[in-house]
């Protein structure tokens, strides 16, 4: 199992990243039960009755009322935390819409005409996808990637978050799949590793090789972003081998 969905399996960093987060303009995360309880599609019509769908049908029906696309995400709920917290962005809020769904209503007001809604969000927050039952790509690398932002979290080894596991979230094969959202940045990356990952949560690895996209823009918006970075990075190379080359040909005509 290890070799066909660790972090060692054939298809690791095998295709190009930046494109592959579809545009959408604003992410619920809904804290709903445990990441290894989570069915296949939690949002599927035969379990109509839970928050997940009742959440995503109403969604669905004002969606037009609603400025931009709409992604709905689970979170793993957190020991001692009831279900029905909502981390919403780019607001970067928090409301707790009910473990029956009930203040559903007041949440789809606030998407349709804005407002105030909940508490600010004031904490940089780790989402993992470890949706065990949707692939074993994730429900292998999630937890091992979990444990690890742990580990450094501990050690003051990175800034201070919060993690959490999150359902699917597209890109399988890109697994460990983890994005990075805060009041100011809404980054997803894929080819994540326990060897890479403190590399992705000091920053380091924004808009490169491990950059998938970002919250706000669309797949060709990702892929030119991606593009300047990587000439961003050639200019300094450039410049000195410029600077080089203008002072060998300096020296060869002092000495000629």
């Amino acid at each position: 199992m290890v070799e066909e969905a660790g972090f060692g399996r054939a298809e690791m960093n095998s295709e190009k990243l930046a494109g592959t987060v579809k545009g959408f303009q604003r992410h619920i995360f809904l804290t709903w039960g445990l990441a290894t309880e989570w069915p296949e599609d939690p949002f599927e019509k035969q379990y109509k009755g839970t928050l997940p769908v009742a959440l995503d049908e109403a969604v669905e029906k004002v969606k037009k009322e609603i400025k931009g696309k709409v992604r709905i995400t689970l979170v793993e709920r957190s020991e001692g935390a009831q279900d029905g917290l909502v981390l919403l962005y780019p607001e970067a809020v928090e409301f707790d819409v009910g473990a029956d769904g009930a203040q559903i209503p007041q949440l789809l007001a606030f998407l349709r005409q804005g407002g105030s809604l909940g508490r600010d969000i004031e904490d940089t927050m780790l989402f993992v996808c470890a949706h065990a039952k949707r692939d074993a790509r994730c429900g292998f690398c999630g937890p091992e990637l979990t444990a690890k932002a742990e580990e450094l979290l501990k050690l003051n080894e990175v800034p201070a978050m919060r993690i959490r596991k999150c359902s699917h979230v597209g890109g399988h094969k890109y697994a460990g799949n983890v994005l990075v959202y805060g009041r100011d940045t809404s980054h997803w990356y894929g080819y994540v590793t326990p060897w890479n990952l403190k590399g992705v949560l000091l920053g380091r690895q924004l808009r490169s090789r491990l950059w998938r996209g970002r919250l706000g823009i669309t797949e060709q918006e990702a892929i030119q972003e991606r593009r300047n970075q990587v000439l961003r990075d050639l200019l300094p190379a450039a410049a000195l081998t410029a600077a080089l080359l203008a002072f060998g040909y300096g020296w060869y005509r002092r000495r000629n």
